[in-house]
């Protein structure tokens, strides 16, 4: 697979209004999901938003190129379900939540089931 290439295959996959941004990483390659949509934190204003970079590995088949796109396009779109479910006005299962506050959350958790509360 070679950076043409996956330029090629990643141009004839469509979604809504997202485009794949290609790059080099390392001996490889990244896609990433860009898309315009409104900002859900710091304005109503739409913008460019970005999703993740997936790994693209040089050995990769044009199947998992295009597999590797669609994960890509879930993820973003759950990514933004996540921001916009909204529960008591708060996003209880946001993406952007602390891991270290988290697992104080989870430990929390488990002390309570122990305890039987």
């Amino acid at each position: 697979m070679t950076f043409d290439e996956l330029l090629t295959i990643t141009q004839q996959v469509v979604f809504q209004n997202y485009t794949f941004y290609v790059g080099r990483l390392g001996n490889g390659f990244y896609l990433q999901v860009r898309f315009y949509a409104q900002d859900n934190y710091f304005t109503d204003e739409p913008k460019v938003q970005h999703g993740r970079k997936w790994y693209v590995s040089p050995y990769m088949s044009e199947s998992e190129v295009v597999q590797t796109a669609l994960k890509a396009v879930l993820t973003s779109v759950e990514h933004e379900a996540r921001e916009q479910f909204l529960y008591k006005g708060k996003a209880i299962f946001g993406p952007h939540l602390n891991v270290e506050r988290l697992l104080e959350m989870a430990d929390d958790t488990v002390q309570r089931e122990k305890v039987g509360a």
